[in-house]
């Protein structure tokens, strides 16, 4: 089954596996942490599947744009943010940053494990990079590097990247036009007897 037809036929319940909502939490806390949020601000939520996190962080900016590539993900993106009374400020949006433009301008943005899906690395900074106001602000938590892919080895059709080694995505957010790259650890996760690790990078768009 191709990757795109996953999640959309898993979009309903993604939210219930075992350790998402844990992991969300944990990966909210970090960002609140590394990076300062206020009512201003406009957020842009990047391959954010069910807009989990952008409603676990709605207390602390002004409005959120949740991006994801699949249908099924954005539908149940809208379905939780109207049960959740932020239908004002949050919206989702159907939409693959690396090949789809997108109207605004930003004041952050930020991605919880979408990286890895990503094909064009590059590209997909590139574009986020023009999407954010100079000195605008990208966290992304995602998973270290995973060299023997033990992290997919269950999903056969898996075509992404097996983590990220953190000076080589560094390099490549430099190369997109963002400076003060940094790493934090955000979280673990458990998967059969293994722990992986779940980084969080921010970074800041140059003037």
């Amino acid at each position: 089954m191709p990757e795109q037809q996953r999640f959309d036929d898993e979009a309903a319940t993604w939210d219930d596996a075992p350790g998402h909502e844990e992991r969300q939490v944990a990966v909210a806390r970090a960002i609140e942490q590394a990076v300062t949020l206020s009512p201003a601000m406009s957020a842009l939520d990047i391959g954010g599947g069910t807009g989990r996190l952008s409603i676990l962080l709605s207390g602390r900016f002004g409005s959120v744009v949740v991006t994801d590539p699949s249908a099924g993900m954005v539908q149940v993106a809208e379905e939780r943010i109207e049960a959740a009374d932020l239908g004002d400020r949050l919206h989702a949006v159907q939409a693959d940053l690396t090949t789809d433009s997108l109207d605004g301008a930003y004041d952050v943005a930020w991605s919880s494990m979408a990286l890895h899906h990503v094909a064009d690395v590059d590209g997909l900074l590139r574009s986020v990079a023009r999407l954010l106001v100079a000195g605008g602000r990208l966290a992304i938590a995602d998973l270290d590097e995973d060299p023997d892919g033990a992290f997919h080895a269950e999903k056969d059709d898996f075509d992404g990247h097996h983590g990220f080694d953190r000076q080589r995505l560094a390099e490549q957010l430099a190369h997109a036009g963002f400076a003060e790259v940094s790493f934090v650890d955000a979280t673990t996760i458990l998967k059969g007897d293994r722990e992986f690790g779940v980084f969080l990078c921010t970074a800041t768009k140059g003037a």
